[in-house]
């Protein structure tokens, strides 16, 4: 059994009251993002987080919360929804500097990233293929419409939901 890392303890008192964290989802290079539960709404809810090395640096962090507020004006029903965007203390460094943990809360969709279904279970059949890259195509266009382009369009972070 594995114990939780420094950084998903920190944060999780962090947020205490607001989320408990349940376990991490993944991580890539602009974030980690981890299962919790919203403790108000009695919720699960995946939290994004920006890493620690880029939350110190205005121009990361800056980016990241902007991205995140202008996607949280989206909605599509292809586009994960973003319910909350925000900044918490994460304590000091060992130089004595406040850190923050840098964030947002979107939907949970239960399921696998398409990269995963790939690498575990192969090609999709080709109508299941031709319906996620016209569902992935259309949350694209609506985006690209309001004047936002995603620049990381990969199998990863394209979410096939259960059911």
């Amino acid at each position: 059994m594995t114990h939780p890392s420094p950084e998903f303890l920190d944060l999780q008192a962090a947020l205490a009251g607001e989320y408990s964290l349940q376990r991490e989802l993944g991580r890539g290079g602009m974030g980690v993002v981890y299962l919790a539960r919203d403790v108000q709404l009695d919720r699960d809810v995946a939290i994004k987080v920006l890493p620690t090395h880029l939350a110190r640096d205005p121009e990361a962090r800056d980016r990241f919360l902007r991205e995140a507020r202008l996607a949280a004006g989206l909605s599509h029903p292809h586009i994960v929804p973003i319910h909350r965007v925000g900044e918490v203390p994460a304590g000091r460094s060992d130089r004595g500097e406040e850190s923050r943990f840098v964030f947002f809360v979107m939907s949970y969709v239960e399921g696998e990233t398409l990269g995963e279904r790939i690498r575990t279970r192969g090609p999709l059949p080709p109508a299941d293929a031709t319906r996620v890259m016209r569902e992935v195509a259309w949350a694209l266009a609506y985006a690209h419409g309001r004047g936002i382009v995603h620049r990381d369009v990969k199998p990863d972070n394209i979410l096939l939901e259960v059911g």
